[in-house]
C-alpha cells in the first residue's frame, strides 16, 4: 500500500522588480557603471552619516535602522537604485519617523526586496503604534509568502486600529479562506458587509459557503451580489453549487461557453497607495502573469513572463513564476530547467529549491529532491512545508521511522496543518503503532472536518483495530466530502484483504 502524495504546494510569487547584472570580462564580479558608483557612494555616505547620528545623539536609534539603510540593490536597474537611495536618504535622516520608515519598506516590497520589507513594516509599526496602514501592508506581504497565521496576526491588529475599514475585514476574510478557516472566513465577510457595501462581502461568504459544502447557502447568498451576479466567475460558482445540488444539467447551462477571467478584486484604497512609490510596472506585469496562472491561461501567462525574462534575467521572482507557469502547463522539463537556473543566481532563495523538490518526487528523483529540502530547511527550519515535502520523499523511500521524525519537528513548528498529522499516521500505520495512527487521523479531522484522506486512512485503521462500525462512519464521512468512486472502491478492497488476512491467521 503506498503512501499517498497529499502535499500540496501553492505556486505564488512575490513581487519583485530586480535588474540586469553586469558581469566583468576578467572576473565575476559585478562591474559597476559610474551612474551605479554613484548611487553605491551615495549609500555609503548615508549610511556613514547614520551611524555618526547614532554615536553622536543623545536618542537610542532602533538598530534596524542601519540594517534598512544599507542594504545592497545593485541588482535593481539604475532608476530603481536612485529611487530606494532617496527614500533611504529620508530613512536616515529621519530615523524615528514611521512613514519615512513604511515608506522605505513600501518601496522594497514593489522591487522585491521582500525581507528588507517586513522589517520596515514591522518598524514602522512600532513607531506609529496607532496607524493602520503598516501592519497591513506587513499583513499582505506575509499572505504572499505563504506565511498565513501571521499574516491574520497582523491583519487583526491592524483592525485593531481602525475597526471600520471595511476592505481590512475582506482581506482577513480572503487569508482565513486560504487557511481553511472556513467558519471564521464566513464571519469575517459577514462583518465586512454590514460596514462597507462592497459586492466582494456578499462574494466571500458564497465561497466560505462551499467550502463548508453548503451548496443551499451558496445559491441563496449569490442572489445578493448586485452587479457581479452575471461575471463569469460568479457563474462558474454558481455552477458549483448547483452539481453539488445533483443539478447537473442547470449547471452545464451556465458553463457552457464561459469564458476565462482575472479574478474578481475588492477595492482597497489603502493597499492602492502602494503603486504611488512603484519606479516601473515591473510589478504590476508580474501581478498580471500571476492573475492568468490562477485564471489557467498558461499560454499568455508564458508570454508575459518569457518577455520579463528577457529583461530581468536572473530576477528570481520572474524566475520561480516563469517556472510554475511551464509546469502548470505541463513542461516538466521546462520548469526544472527554469528553477535550477534560478538557483544557480540565488542558491538561498528557498522557495526555488521547494519547487525543484516538488518536480523531482514527481520524477522518482528522491535522492535529489532531498538535497534541495536539506538545503531549504537550513536556510529556514521553521519552514513547516519544506518538513512536509522531505517526509513525503522519505516515505517514498519506505524510511518510516525517519519520515515520522521529521513530521514530527514540522508539527512542533506548525500543529494545525492536518496533512502533518495523516502523514504521521501513514508512518504509525506502517511501523505497526495502528492505535496512534487512528489517533493522528482523528486530530488531523479535528483540524480540517472535509480532510477527505484523513477519512480514508481512518477507515484503514479502524478496520485493523476491528472496530467496523466505526471503519463504514469513517468511509461515509469520506463519500459525503466527495472521496471518489475509485477510491472508495480501492479501500473496501483493501479492508477485504485485511478481513481475508485475519480469518486466515485465525484458521492457523
Amino acid at each position: 500500500m503506498n503512501p499517498p502524495n497529499y502535499y500540496r504546494e501553492t505556486r505564488r510569487c512575490e513581487l519583485e522588480t530586480l535588474g540586469l547584472k553586469m558581469n566583468c570580462n576578467k572576473c565575476s564580479h559585478p562591474k559597476m557603471s559610474r551612474s551605479y558608483l554613484v548611487v553605491f557612494v551615495r549609500s555609503v555616505f548615508i549610511a556613514s552619516i547614520a551611524l555618526v547620528l547614532l554615536v553622536n545623539c543623545g536618542d537610542v536609534i532602533d538598530p534596524r535602522v542601519s540594517l534598512l539603510t544599507s542594504v545592497e540593490t545593485n541588482q535593481a536597474n539604475i532608476q530603481v537604485q536612485e529611487s530606494i537611495a532617496r527614500y533611504q536618504q529620508r530613512v536616515s535622516e529621519n530615523p524615528k519617523d514611521p512613514i519615512a520608515v513604511g515608506n522605505l519598506g513600501v518601496i522594497y516590497e514593489l522591487h522585491g526586496f521582500s525581507e528588507e520589507a517586513l522589517i520596515a513594516y514591522e518598524l514602522a509599526t512600532s513607531l506609529d503604534p496607532d496607524a493602520l496602514k503598516w501592519p497591513y501592508y506587513h499583513a499582505i506581504l506575509l499572505a504572499a509568502r505563504f506565511d498565513l497565521e501571521k499574516a491574520i496576526e497582523r491583519i487583526n491588529l491592524a483592525i485593531s486600529k481602525d475597526p471600520n475599514y471595511a476592505p481590512a475585514w475582506l482581506q482577513k476574510g480572503q487569508f482565513l479562506l486560504d487557511a481553511s478557516r472556513y467558519h471564521e472566513a464566513l464571519a469575517s465577510f459577514e462583518h465586512a458587509e454590514t460596514i462597507g457595501d462592497d459586492p466582494y462581502a456578499v462574494l466571500g461568504q458564497a465561497l466560505a459557503y462551499l467550502e463548508l459544502n453548503q451548496p443551499d447557502e451558496v445559491l441563496q447568498t449569490i442572489q445578493r451580489v448586485g452587479s457581479l451576479y452575471e461575471h463569469p466567475n460568479v457563474r462558474r460558482l454558481r455552477a458549483n453549487a448547483l452539481i453539488r445540488s445533483g443539478k447537473k444539467e442547470e449547471a452545464s447551462s451556465l458553463l457552457e461557453g464561459l469564458a476565462t477571467y482575472k479574478r474578481i478584486l475588492w477595492n482597497d484604497p489603502i493597499a492602492e497607495e502602494k503603486n504611488e512609490h512603484g519606479v516601473d510596472h515591473m510589478s504590476v506585469r508580474l501581478a498580471d502573469a500571476v492573475r492568468l496562472l490562477r485564471n489557467e491561461s498558461y499560454d499568455a501567462a508564458l508570454i508575459v513572463l518569457s518577455e520579463l525574462r528577457v529583461k530581468y534575467p536572473t530576477n528570481r521572482s520572474v524566475v520561480h513564476a516563469l517556472g510554475g507557469a511551464f509546469e502548470l502547463a505541463g513542461n516538466t522539463t521546462q520548469a526544472l530547467s527554469v528553477y535550477e537556473e534560478g538557483v544557480e543566481h540565488h542558491p538561498d532563495f528557498y522557495v526555488l529549491r521547494t519547487a525543484i523538490a516538488s518536480l523531482l518526487l514527481q520524477l522518482d528523483r528522491l535522492d535529489e529532491a532531498l538535497v534541495h529540502l536539506n538545503r531549504a530547511i537550513e536556510i529556514d527550519p521553521q519552514l513547516h512545508w519544506a518538513h512536509s515535502q522531505k517526509a513525503q520523499v522519505l516515505m517514498r523511500k519506505r524510511q518510516w521511522l525517519e519520515a515520522s521524525y521529521v513530521l514530527n519537528h514540522a508539527i512542533r513548528v506548525t500543529n494545525d496543518d492536518a496533512d502533518l498529522y495523516t502523514h504521521l499516521g501513514i508512518c504509525m500505520g506502517f511501523l505497526d503503532r495502528w492505535p496512534e495512527a487512528a489517533n493522528l487521523f482523528r486530530v488531523a479531522i479535528s483540524i480540517e472536518q472535509d480532510h477527505v484522506p484523513a477519512y480514508i486512512n481512518l477507515a484503514r485503521a479502524e478496520t485493523i483495530l476491528n472496530n467496523e462500525e466505526n471503519a463504514l462512519v469513517a468511509l461515509e464521512n469520506a463519500r459525503r466530502r466527495g472521496a471518489s468512486e475509485a477510491m472508495l472502491a480501492s479501500v473496501e478492497k483493501q479492508r477485504d484483504q485485511i478481513s481475508r488476512m485475519k480469518i486466515t491467521t485465525v484458521k492457523q
